[in-house]
């Protein structure tokens, strides 16, 4: 039986008015619009095409070479954004729906037209759906060294960090404590790698570091500013205190701090921080 987001093995039985009529080893026969045919076929010829379904639930077939497959991770670009979820461009005549379903619930962080999401298809109820892709999923060999910047889309979101791919499928994990902006799956942009392990690398995100000290500065001395001039951490205060408070890391508020502290603009005693005046 034949199942959608599949390469099969067919013979061209006839043509017709839309296109070739092509015919399985089990006998069921499909349809291949001639717009699908990547050449001109005759009668008896046998052709490898891959099945997708039409608007009305039936098998059709191309044999174009489409960039994702049910066995196969594509990177596909987003043609739309609907109320379910995003649709994709396969290559094939009807784009494959990525259903919210596998997207956050906020759809600030879904795809935006022009992204591309790495997916797998999958047949289900007469239609070919796209689903986001599990580490579990891809088998990879890593192709840089910690201390390079590599190009990676977004995949996953979490409160831990953003779980991204490079082009070649190497998992990089990015914690929260590096990321300023608003991310979302399926933009792209290069990282700093940091650490590579067995099962994921780890990256730091590549910005301008006077910029993201300043930043940096910044959100201390908002706190001080909003909190009466004072706060309870210096630069002794643990790593989990500072990057639960600030969303910064441990490295990233001590370099701030310091520059704060030459500058004038703090001082502090043994447990406290204070703004000058």
């Amino acid at each position: 039986m034949l199942e959608g987001g599949k390469y099969y093995k067919f013979k061209v039985t006839r043509k017709t008015d839309l296109g070739y009529m092509l015919l399985g080893d089990n006998n069921e026969e499909v349809l291949m619009f001639y717009k699908e045919a990547i050449k001109e076929y005759e009668v008896n010829d046998l052709v490898s095409a891959f099945i997708y379904y039409d608007k009305l639930g039936r098998f059709c077939a191309t044999t174009k070479e489409v960039l994702a497959t049910s066995k196969k991770i594509g990177l596909l670009q987003v043609v739309s954004v609907a109320s379910n979820g995003v649709y994709l461009d396969n290559l094939t005549a009807k784009d494959v729906l990525l259903s919210s379903d596998y997207l956050p619930k906020d759809k600030k962080y879904w795809p935006e037209v022009n992204d591309k999401v790495f997916v797998l298809l999958k047949d289900k109820k007469k239609s070919l759906v796209a689903k986001t892709i599990k580490k579990s999923d891809v088998t990879y060999k890593v192709n840089f060294i910690e201390g390079e910047n590599v190009l990676v889309t977004v995949e996953e979101i979490s409160d831990k960090g953003l779980l991204c791919y490079t082009d070649d499928l190497v998992p990089v994990f990015i914690p929260y404590i590096f990321i300023r902006d608003n991310y979302h799956i399926g933009k792209s942009f290069k990282v700093h790698i940091t650490k590579i392990k067995e099962d994921i690398c780890f990256a730091s995100l590549t910005e301008n570091k006077e910029k993201q000290m300043l930043e940096d500065e910044e959100i201390i001395l908002n706190y001080l500013k909003n909190n009466h001039k004072q706060m309870p951490f210096t630069a002794k205060s643990s790593s989990v205190s500072i990057e639960n408070t600030f969303k910064i890391s441990r490295k990233a508020f001590k370099r701030a701090y310091g520059k704060l502290y030459k500058e004038g603009k703090i001082y502090f005693d043994d447990t406290i921080t204070y703004l000058k005046e």
